[in-house]
């Protein structure tokens, strides 16, 4: 299956619509007037065809938003199908994140554009407006930098569970008003389809996927301090245990820190161990609470796995593998599972005494002559850069990134002007908030 990036996921929901509001309006365009209706900008309009530009814009930029939220929910539901169309749910949900804002941006559009009716009222007006100011409120919080930092996990993930009524709200509005999509018979129809789309799919991540998808039970075998904010975790399986490829993440709830949803964690342990390890930095509430409040023997869920951050997606080439902090832990299945394949990782830390995986690696470089790797202290030798890696580089290689953004954005930059194709170039995102 032919992975869809953004690059064309956008592309293909704005071309679309196109298709069906241009024939729509070719074939199907209504002889109807406005017979007293107002715009938030453009004034009032009587007696105008119905077809004039505010009600066509106005009500392209609606189907958009109905379209993009139902696709949102749709991603949220972490169906496997679903995951592979995007290649990996890290992906999926950086694409579900910009449509979020992309979709509020439309619905303010839409709210300036689209004129309302003045003959008579309906439910439908003020369950618009409020939908739009609350899903406003639910985007910003969901994607505002500055906001994410300074609400707790728990309460964001509560307040982002709200867009799905808000949906509903905003398609019983949709449904109550009257509109030109209503005449239309293509763009009618497509619209409908994505609206049931996304309630069903809303429906079935709030109220089926547990059952669906029932969690692993796990329990704390050991807990190892790392350095001051990083803490591996050993988990033993109460049950059946994950099924799992080298690289692939999972959801982990401890219901002594909290009930609610799981964070997402990259598994460090190879398929074939016995206990699962994740190492966890601490880098908000929820992280630091694990190195202070956990202890051997309490009780976790797990729920996954995920990511195609994994051998099986890439070739049988030469690989790079470069990784930026805690980003070493997918790395380190990996080095495991190499068998004929040849891989040289670059892992860039502060300082040396960072690398607290080193003589795991090195045991690891010792036992295959297929893997080796360098540790790169940052603050002696200065930020990596694509240009201060190995003069004699392969292009033809394939390079595994997984990192801080900013580190990879940078790299995927050198790595381009060094020859590299972004299909070469396979990164891990698990910035899922």
């Amino acid at each position: 299956m032919r992975i869809l990036k953004q690059e064309t996921y956008f592309p293909i929901i704005i071309g679309l619509h196109f298709v069906m509001w241009a024939v729509d309006l070719a074939l199907f365009a209504p002889d109807l007037v406005e017979v007293h209706s107002d715009t938030l900008l453009f004034g009032e309009l009587q007696g105008r065809s119905i077809l004039n530009p505010s009600r066509i814009v106005g009500e392209v930029f609606s189907s958009w938003v109905v379209t993009v939220f139902a696709f949102n929910f749709l991603m949220a539901t972490r169906l496997r199908w679903v995951e592979r169309l995007f290649g990996g749910l890290d992906k999926m949900y950086l694409i579900h994140r910009r449509a979020g804002v992309i979709a509020v941006l439309l619905l303010g559009a839409h709210f300036v554009f689209v004129p309302r009716d003045l003959t008579e009222f309906t439910v439908g007006k003020p369950l618009g407006f409020w939908a739009f100011l609350l899903m406003l409120v639910g985007v910003v919080l969901a994607a505002a930098p500055p906001l994410k930092k300074k609400l707790p996990y728990g309460r964001w993930l509560k307040s982002h569970r709200l867009m799905g009524p808000l949906y509903v709200v905003a398609l019983v509005h949709a449904a109550k008003v009257s509109s030109l999509i209503e005449h239309l018979p293509l763009t009618r129809v497509y619209v409908a389809a994505m609206a049931l789309v996304g309630v069903a799919s809303w429906i079935y991540r709030g109220f089926f996927y547990r059952a669906a998808n029932p969690e692993r039970e796990y329990e704390v075998s050991g807990l190892d301090s790392l350095d001051a904010r990083t803490v591996e975790l050993r988990l033993r399986p109460r049950g059946t245990p994950l099924t799992h490829e080298a690289g692939q993440f999972a959801f982990f709830r401890f219901p002594k820190l909290r009930a609610g949803e799981g964070h997402p964690f990259s598994i460090a342990s190879p398929p074939d161990a016995r206990e699962l390890r994740i190492v966890v930095r601490a880098l908000g509430d929820d992280t630091t609470a694990m190195q202070s409040e956990l202890h051997v023997g309490d009780i976790a869920f797990v729920d996954g796995p995920f990511g195609h951050f994994t051998q099986s997606r890439v070739g049988d080439g030469a690989q790079l593998w470069i990784a930026g902090g805690i980003g070493i832990t997918p790395f380190l299945g990996q080095a495991t599972q190499l068998e004929d394949r040849r891989a040289h990782l670059v892992w860039t830390v502060n300082a040396p005494e960072d690398a607290v995986f080193a003589d795991e690696l090195q045991a690891v470089a010792d036992s295959n002559p297929n893997f080796s790797f360098e540790v790169w202290p940052a603050a002696t030798k200065g930020h990596l850069s694509a240009d201060a890696l190995d003069a004699d580089l392969d292009p033809s290689a394939t390079v595994l990134l997984c990192g801080p953004t900013a580190m990879k954005d940078a790299l995927r930059q050198g790595l381009r002007r060094r020859g590299f194709s972004d299909n070469a170039i396979v990164d891990e995102d698990f910035a899922f908030r």
